[in-house]
């Protein structure tokens, strides 16, 4: 029973690895993104970095399913789990991070939870160390599992392409998607503006590094007229951290401060992410980058 219990205990944690390797394979942004608010990566390194911490964690979850080498691997999984958790402790305690990163967006935890499930998996393969009987590896078991590590980096790296070039993911769950209407109540009043002529709201927040590179382009942007009219988002109901946001930048294009509720019903979870607005319809979205067509007509103008 116990040994049926132990293989049981490995296909769970397995399956979690599995399931937190998928969800950054199809976005894999949203972790690279959080690598980087660790800031304790090159940012040279930040990209390949996350694409190879996704292809072993999707790798180990195939491993502890097949069995595959389950000592090692179970010794392997322990020691991630741990060093995971001391991470997410340290960087939510410092403020760096909200969370561990871990599920990529696919379930909301706090940092208390999220160490509460990693001593509970930690407790799972420990019990299927000491309690597990394993047949040895053959061949198509870590054939598959070497598959799995190559698979997940060049998905996760397709995935990233995709985005840079089509200013989208391949698979859309936001209510920001193309030839939709925006909705007047997102932001009530201050929509109408948007309803006519073509508009680039961009979603932002004044934590963020990369809105600030964003910043000087969408300025320049703004004193074009061939161009759309640009409208900054950011996440706080502050209306004077607001004005210091566009005073310090010195921003010509009006800036809203909208509630953080607003960022979660719309899904944005990578800032900044921009929609380009024709008449109210909804013509791209980018998500963390400005695509190349773009820039290229701003420095065109």
């Amino acid at each position: 029973m116990l040994f049926v219990l132990a293989s049981i205990t490995s296909n769970i944690v397995g399956s979690i690895f599995l399931l937190t390797g998928i969800a950054k394979v199809i976005e894999p942004w949203k972790f690279a993104q959080h690598i980087t608010k660790l800031n304790l990566v090159n940012p040279k390194l930040i990209i390949p970095v996350a694409l190879t911490f996704t292809a072993i964690e999707s790798a180990l979850g195939v491993a502890l399913i097949l069995g595959v080498f389950l000592n090692l691997i179970i010794l392997v999984s322990i020691l991630l789990l741990f060093g995971l958790s001391i991470l997410t402790y340290w960087s939510t305690s410092t403020g760096k991070t909200t969370d561990c990163g871990c599920y990529n967006g696919l379930f909301e935890i706090t940092p208390t939870q999220s160490l509460i499930l990693n001593a509970i998996y930690i407790f799972l393969l420990i019990f299927a160390e000491f309690f597990g009987k394993y047949q040895p590896t053959i061949f198509w078991q870590w054939l598959v599992v070497l598959i799995t590590l190559i698979t997940s980096y060049a998905l996760a790296a397709g995935s990233l392409e995709y985005i840079q070039e089509n200013g989208r993911p391949y698979i859309d769950f936001t209510p920001l998607q193309e030839n939709r209407m925006w909705q007047i109540e997102w932001l009530g009043e201050d929509s109408k503006s948007l309803m006519s002529g073509s508009v680039i709201v961009v979603f932002m927040s004044p934590e963020c590094s990369q809105c600030k590179h964003w910043l000087s382009l969408l300025k320049l942007a703004q004193l074009q007229d061939n161009l759309p009219a640009i409208v900054g988002l950011i996440d706080t109901e502050n209306l004077q951290i607001g004005q210091n946001f566009v005073d310090r930048y010195f921003l010509n294009f009006p800036v809203v401060a909208v509630d953080k509720r607003l960022y979660k019903k719309l899904k944005i979870e990578v800032v900044p992410t921009a929609v380009l607005l024709k008449d109210g319809v909804i013509q791209q979205r980018w998500i963390g980058l400005m695509p190349m067509w773009f820039i290229n007509k701003i420095n065109q103008g």
